[in-house]
């Protein structure tokens, strides 16, 4: 006798989720993001970078209908680092955006285990701006801004594990640029949660976040990593 074909998959009404989040991300790598300027070994925790930092949205949604999920997660930021050169008064502003979009399908699922797999975009887009007042030298003084904008296609994977009551666990990742954009560029996350109630779902754990692109002069290969905190609501 054949075995019982698995029941269908019931397929309900879509189901949305939005993620606002805090990550204290540090800045390690190489960078030359204000050529003909040289390029420049960076070592920046998020406790050295806190004083400079102007402000921020970090947040990510989620639609889910049946075994789709279609994620999207939006980083905006600015620094503006001052100092003097040569008794010039000397800013330097560099803002940055990292939006992405993925499109997962849930190729397994169980009691304990859900795992997901797909592909999506990663955009970016750098503003860097060099000011330094007036000099003997430059009486003008100088206003130097350069922008760079890429799109990097990646493959990503999710796992989420129920290990206890409203506890769980969850892994996800992508790679990708492929010298698409980028020549390399990755991200792994792993993060405790803590499901309060059916809305409310809290999160903690580490995040790493990795790109190697180049054009010309410019540069820009970095490892942005540190802890974070979130909070999902499900509506």
């Amino acid at each position: 006798m054949a075995p019982p074909e698995p029941p269908p998959l019931v397929v309900e009404g879509p189901t949305f989720s939005f993620t606002a989040y805090l990550w204290a991300a540090g800045l390690t790598g190489r960078s030359s993001t204000l050529p003909p300027l040289p390029t420049t070994d960076i070592d920046i925790s998020f406790v050295d970078a806190l004083p400079d930092f102007d402000g921020g949205i970090m947040g990510a949604g989620e639609i889910s209908w049946g075994r789709w999920h279609f994620l999207t997660d939006i980083m905006l930021s600015q620094v503006s680092p001052e100092g003097s050169l040569l008794g010039a008064d000397v800013e330097l502003r560099t803002r940055s955006i990292t939006l992405q979009q993925d499109v997962l399908y849930r190729v397994y699922s169980d009691a304990t285990v859900d795992l997901d797999l797909g592909a999506g975009l990663r955009y970016w887009h750098l503003d860097n701006r060099l000011k330094i007042g007036p000099t003997a030298l430059v009486p003008g003084g100088v206003d130097y801004d350069v922008n760079e904008d890429w799109v990097d296609p990646v493959l990503a994977a999710r796992a989420i594990v129920r290990v206890s009551g409203p506890w769980s666990l969850t892994l996800a990742g992508d790679i990708g640029g492929f010298d698409v954009g980028s020549k390399l560029t990755y991200e792994v996350v792993g993060l405790v949660n803590y499901r309060w109630s059916d809305s409310w779902t809290f999160h903690t754990g580490y995040r790493l976040l990795s790109v190697d692109y180049e054009n010309g002069d410019f540069l820009y290969d970095v490892r942005q990593h540190g802890p974070m905190l979130a909070a999902t609501y499900k509506f």
